[in-house]
């Protein structure tokens, strides 16, 4: 299962990369962006981090760091200068 798992988290890593390399403004991209993070976020939490087993009391605290933090860089990406 952590194969599966680390396999994942390197295409999500890889797309991340290449659109920071290629530097892509488009907003669909940046979306899908913010998304694979959260993705990502998710996956370490629950896989390595060994939250998948416990109750959900604990595995909302992650969850809901990940939805401010990226909450907030999507609001201040889309309300700046950075979109074209």
């Amino acid at each position: 299962m952590s194969f599966k798992i680390w396999f994942i988290l390197s295409i999500l890593t890889v797309f991340a990369f290449l659109i920071g390399y290629l530097k892509v403004t488009n907003i669909l991209l940046i979306s899908l962006l913010l998304i694979s993070t959260f993705l990502k976020g998710q996956l370490i939490a629950d896989y390595f981090m060994g939250l998948k087993e416990v109750s959900i009391k604990y595995r909302v605290i992650p969850t809901f760091w990940l939805i401010v933090v990226l909450g907030l860089i999507a609001f201040f990406y889309y309300t700046s200068k950075g979109v074209s």
